[in-house]
């Protein structure tokens, strides 16, 4: 992997980021089934889905209140398999991006650690993202949203702090994560759909399809699943001290102690679904037509 530091200088960045014009623009043709990477730091992301095979990227700065503008690049990592976009902070360490076993890293813009931790820097740096379909996309950022649209492919969306939204996606896998924020799924189809948060809520509206694994989790928030019809499932739902509802038959089980938990075979009962909150609503709706 060959890294490719792309700064500017602080008075074009400066400029760049009153005037909304891009820091930084990258442009490259992927094959189907090829990876495509961004990690953002600081700031949201805005991922859409576009014809031919060409990934665009744009990224704008804006100064915070602490550091410099200039200090923060943004970092093009060739794959063997594709290419990664990573923010760099002052002060982080330049790391191999390989696990200790010497394979290369999941996440190719892990880094070492930082050197040195008085630099601070709050620079936002804000991407939009377009491209093609039937990548592997992992896409994510730290403190900021994540808002995906029109997307086809493996596609993982996260944040740390923020909110994680997918609108109209297809993929053999769907996974959307964050730690600090809601999950937003609509218009998703896939075999395979996580929703995972720690403090937010989680929404899904689409089909559940045969043979298919869907599992939504929150510690603090509610739950709302919308389905077009009835799905050949098998449910396990948990709430600690929330309410349960649900527009098809299920099973209540009220043999744990303080745990609300609901059951149900539809249909071929094929698929798996799985709804746990520990403080909040679960809601299992039929789409009205």
């Amino acid at each position: 992997m060959t890294p490719l530091i792309l700064g500017v200088a602080a008075a074009l960045s400066a400029s760049a980021a009153v005037q909304g014009r891009a820091d930084f623009e990258f442009r490259r043709e992927l094959a189907q089934g090829r990876r495509f990477h961004l990690s953002n730091i600081i700031g949201d992301v805005q991922v859409t889905g576009g014809n031919g095979r060409t990934v665009e990227v744009t990224a704008v700065k804006r100064a915070g209140r602490y550091g410099e503008v200039e200090d923060v690049t943004v970092e093009m990592v060739e794959l063997d398999d594709g290419v990664a976009i990573c923010v760099r902070y002052p002060g982080q360490g330049t790391g191999s991006r390989r696990s200790r076993e010497g394979r290369p890293s999941k996440n190719p813009c892990s880094w070492d650690g930082w050197n040195n931790r008085s630099e601070r820097n709050d620079t936002e740096v804000t991407f939009t993202v377009r491209v093609p379909a039937g990548l592997r996309l992992h896409i994510g950022t730290v403190s900021g949203s994540v808002h995906g649209e029109h997307l086809v492919g493996d596609l993982e969306l996260t944040s740390v702090s923020g909110d994680v939204s997918l609108s109209d996606g297809t993929g053999p896998a769907i996974a959307l994560e964050t730690v600090s924020g809601d999950v937003d799924l609509r218009e998703v189809r896939s075999a395979e759909v996580t929703g995972h948060t720690v403090s937010g809520e989680v929404l899904f509206q689409g089909p559940v399809q045969d043979k298919g694994s869907y599992e939504f989790y929150t510690t603090s928030g509610n739950i709302r699943l919308t389905l077009p019809e009835q799905p050949n499932a098998t449910l396990s739902a948990a709430t600690f001290s929330g309410r349960f509802s649900s527009d098809l038959p299920t099973t209540a089980n009220e043999s744990r102690r303080r745990r609300h938990r609901h059951a149900a075979t539809w249909g071929t009962g094929t698929a798996r679904l799985e709804i746990e909150s520990l403080s909040g609503n679960i809601a299992i709706s039929l789409a009205r037509r």
